[in-house]
């Protein structure tokens, strides 16, 4: 061979063809402890929308639901839920006063159980417990979501 010719069984092409299915199972293997040591959720989120954006979430304890406004995973945890596009009415867990949202004004009041019952509107809008209200609601749609923090702790 010339010196000035270049050896291309030595070339990072050639090595790299080589090479790529013995890292097949290396590479499957890093993803997978990847995945696992992340918070992911590769089956979408625990969340279904309800009106303007808003969305119940299923909160940590199974039996625990939670109002979450539009692009925020945190939410106030509820005892019982009732929407009718634009209106929201939501009793957070133990309160005596009910949360209401018009999404469509950006509005947000807080009335008593007694206004609530009293006003011709939110009598028109079905109440129902946040159990009940996640089964009727349609699943979101599937995304991947993987979420890891990468600060040491």
């Amino acid at each position: 061979m010339k010196s000035n010719q270049i050896d291309r069984r030595f070339s990072l092409r050639a090595i790299w063809s080589r090479k790529l299915p013995d890292l097949s199972p290396i590479a499957f293997l890093a993803v997978v402890v990847w995945l696992c040591s992340c918070d992911a959720n590769l089956f979408g989120p625990e969340s279904r929308e309800i009106a303007g954006g808003y969305r119940l979430k299923r909160a940590n304890n199974p039996n625990e639901f939670a109002l979450t406004i539009p692009n925020e995973d945190g939410g106030l945890i509820i005892d019982e839920i009732g929407w009718r596009e634009p209106m929201i009415f939501a009793r957070a867990f133990g309160s005596q006063y009910w949360d209401v949202i018009n999404t469509a004004h950006a509005q947000y009041i807080r009335v008593s159980d007694l206004q609530r019952k009293s006003d011709p509107i939110s009598q028109s809008i079905q109440i129902k417990s946040a159990e009940i209200a996640w089964k009727e609601t349609q699943p979101a749609q599937a995304t991947v979501v993987v979420s890891c923090n990468t600060r040491p702790t």
